[in-house]
């Protein structure tokens, strides 16, 4: 009988969509095979709970941290009949980890993060674990500690990719291991979408998706709710119909009310849970300007011409890679260029050029994350 494989899938969860389109893309990507495999997920409270994981097939890992103690190491001594009874997984029994934070380990989050990556990846080595960090975005890394915990998680992991040139120069200024780190695009752009029964083409043309993280994570954030009024105001003037699409929970839901309170004709807000679900309306639209790194991401590998504003590095390299730098905007842009970027969307003439472009790029990195899934069944020994 065939061993089963069971992968940890470590930093994806329902803190928001983007995150949640990292973890049903490895489930529909790594289940594409032959071989007996059970994901695991670590229980977080308001992040990962049993209405969530239950839902996609996870399995609950036994892990529970309480002022600074682990008591999940003492799944192990739960009797193998209950744990089986409950669908329990201790840390012990996990084969492989797969991490897909995202962006976690950087100077813009603090050293914790990095840190307790660094512990538990030189625990999972010591057990024969094979440890693969998933595309995402790395670095800055500017202060020793966090230099340290970084070099401490490459030596550890099997293998680390890097989203783009940034974070893959970053991890290489560590460590000069080439084999090891290598480069892959965001792999969301292989999750399939739905598009929603309520989708309407004369209601939904233009998505505006809103994002906490630059309000908290820019100093110059003051300006950002009046730009996206002027941006909404622009579009309505161009007899097209923007909506909201909440991409980040509640705290972006927040933000696009505050915003709907400054316009003298409000838009509808779509506060959809279904990843499936946003992703079919993020495709079905004429247009995006968001804030949130995936649904961009969603837009562009879809062939939607999208405009964005971004809090770090991971944004530039997003629309650099499909040749698009212009697409991105400054928070304190003049009227006039403001709405030169916005008219890649309202004139039908550039969107259609820029849409050629899109497509043409789309392909090759959707070929490339077609080939780290294939890199990552072969080195986990999954069978197709």
């Amino acid at each position: 009988m065939e061993k089963i494989v069971i992968i940890e899938i470590k930093g994806a969860g329902s803190q928001n969509k983007g995150a949640e389109m990292m973890l049903l893309t490895i489930l529909q990507e790594l289940k594409k095979t032959s071989s007996e495999i059970k994901f695991t997920v670590t229980p977080c409270i308001g992040v990962c709970e049993y209405g969530f994981f239950s839902k996609y097939g996870l399995y609950p890992k036994v892990w529970l941290s309480f002022k600074g103690f682990q008591f999940g190491r003492l799944g192990r001594f739960i009797p193998k009949k209950i744990r089986t009874m409950y669908g329990l997984i201790t840390n012990d029994e996990i084969d492989v980890v797969l991490d897909a934070s995202g962006f976690a380990y950087s100077d813009q989050w603090g050293e914790y993060p990095a840190k307790v990556m660094a512990q538990e990846t030189k625990k999972w080595k010591k057990k024969g674990k094979k440890i693969i960090l998933m595309p995402q975005a790395f670095g800055p890394f500017k202060t020793q500690n966090i230099q340290d915990y970084m070099k401490e998680i490459i030596e550890n992991a099997d293998i680390v990719y890097a989203r783009d040139d940034y974070s893959y120069q970053s991890l290489l200024k560590l460590v000069n291991d080439t084999d090891k780190i290598r480069m892959a695009p965001d792999f969301t752009m292989l999750f399939k979408g739905k598009t929603p029964t309520y989708f309407d083409k004369t209601k939904h043309q233009i998505c505006i998706v809103p994002n906490m993280r630059i309000i908290d994570k820019r100093k110059d954030s003051s300006c950002y709710k009046e730009l996206f009024v002027k941006i909404i105001r622009y579009f309505q003037e161009n007899c097209l119909v923007p909506f909201f699409l909440i991409h980040g929970g509640e705290e972006d839901l927040e933000i696009a009310n505050k915003i709907n309170e400054r316009l003298e004709n409000k838009i509808e807000i779509i506060n959809e849970k279904n990843p499936l679900l946003i992703k079919g309306l993020i495709l079905e639209s004429i247009g995006q300007v968001g804030s949130r790194f995936h649904s961009l991401a969603s837009a562009l590998y879809s062939s939607t011409v999208a405009i964005g504003t971004g809090w770090s590095h991971k944004y530039e390299y997003l629309f650099k890679g499909f040749d698009f730098e212009e697409g991105l905007i400054e928070l304190n842009l003049f009227d006039e260029q403001l709405y030169e970027k916005l008219n890649f969307i309202v004139d039908k003439k550039k969107r259609q050029e820029k849409i050629k472009k899109i497509e043409l790029k789309t392909i090759k990195q959707k070929e490339q994350s077609e080939q780290m899934f294939k890199e990552i069944k072969e080195y986990i020994g999954l069978v197709n």
